[in-house]
């Protein structure tokens, strides 16, 4: 059985895709497929993938009309042959060791997922993001040892997934259409249901933050962020859940929609505020406040939210506009 398949979803991405699949075809680690989902691209995409597609026969290509991220993925995870899944991002770029790495690490034990961490770049200057003291990483993590692993920034690409414990659990991406950020179901899924999951501190992965294509530059994308999280509420109503771990679940939300508020565009900001204090308004907070694994910073910002949304609207808008000026 080939050891890990390779997934790239592709959607006009010729200015970055020859540097990102050679980064994939030059790996350490040979014993690997390559799927390539051009997902209706009318750039220059299809060229540059039939010319590494002549070249490597370890490529395949599923040529399609534009249905979505999601469906790209879920589609090259079921035709799948490796007995792990990888997914390389077409913009971005992977160390020459990364799957060997990451492979080997699963020779310690059986694990579920292994994920490393990873560079945010834009242009030359890269900033790394680590686990920092979220994640002891000497010891194999659940939910249930570590709910904090459901506040990692959202990362699919930045891990290997055992193929078979994703199709056990039925962990596929969302396939709304046009949607965004499907990604933030898939992780939250995933890192919930694992059993055994090992954090490495290797830095193995090149995100890149300055395609203006990308879904976290388009302004434009107001609530689609919100609907991941329906998507992670109907999942988690039947499954065994406590108090630590739907603090660390509230806390992702507050979070990702702090971020999605401070990426849109000005116009959209009284909405989108009004929108996320009505949806946490829906959750229990009493817990969350007494639990001394959320940060004191994130429980103020969070009390603001319930209580004193024009002021905490007015600070974040401070923040968005001005603080980094």
């Amino acid at each position: 059985m080939t050891k890990i398949s390779v997934l790239i979803p592709v959607f006009n991405s010729e200015k970055y895709l020859k540097d990102c699949i050679k980064s994939v075809v030059n790996q350490t680690l040979k014993d690997i497929e390559i799927i390539i989902i051009n997902d209706g691209s009318y750039d220059n995409s299809i060229n540059i993938i039939e010319e590494f597609l002549l070249n490597d026969k370890r490529i395949k290509l599923i040529n399609k009309k534009n249905t979505g991220y999601g469906n790209s993925l879920n589609t090259a995870i079921k035709i799948a042959k490796g007995k792990y899944i990888s997914i390389v991002e077409s913009d971005d770029v992977i160390k020459p060791e990364m799957l060997e790495v990451l492979y080997n690490k699963l020779k310690e034990d059986d694990y579920d997922i292994v994920k490393a961490c990873f560079y945010l770049y834009k242009g030359k200057t890269l900033k790394s993001y680590s686990f920092n003291k979220k994640i002891d990483i000497k010891k194999t993590q659940n939910v249930f040892y570590a709910p904090q692993i459901l506040t990692l920034k959202p990362s699919v690409w930045s891990a290997i997934y055992k193929k078979k414990f994703l199709n056990d659990n039925n962990i596929f991406f969302n396939e709304t259409p046009q949607a965004s950020f499907q990604d933030i179901s898939f992780q939250f899924k995933a890192m919930f249901l694992a059993k055994k999951i090992k954090f490495i501190q290797d830095k193995l992965y090149l995100y890149r933050t300055d395609n203006p294509n990308s879904s976290i530059n388009s302004t434009d994308k107001v609530f689609e962020i919100c609907s991941e999280f329906d998507s992670i509420n109907i999942f988690l109503n039947n499954k065994k859940t406590n108090a630590a771990i739907m603090n660390q679940k509230i806390l992702f939300e507050f979070l990702a929609y702090i971020w999605n508020y401070k990426r849109i565009k000005n116009k959209y900001n009284k909405i989108f505020m009004e929108k996320i204090h009505s949806i946490m308004s829906g959750y229990q907070s009493k817990d969350f406040y007494k639990d001394n694994k959320i940060p004191f910073k994130e429980k103020i910002k969070f009390y603001l939210l319930m209580n004193h949304l024009n002021i905490f609207e007015y600070i974040l808008y401070i923040i968005k506009n001005y603080a980094n000026k």
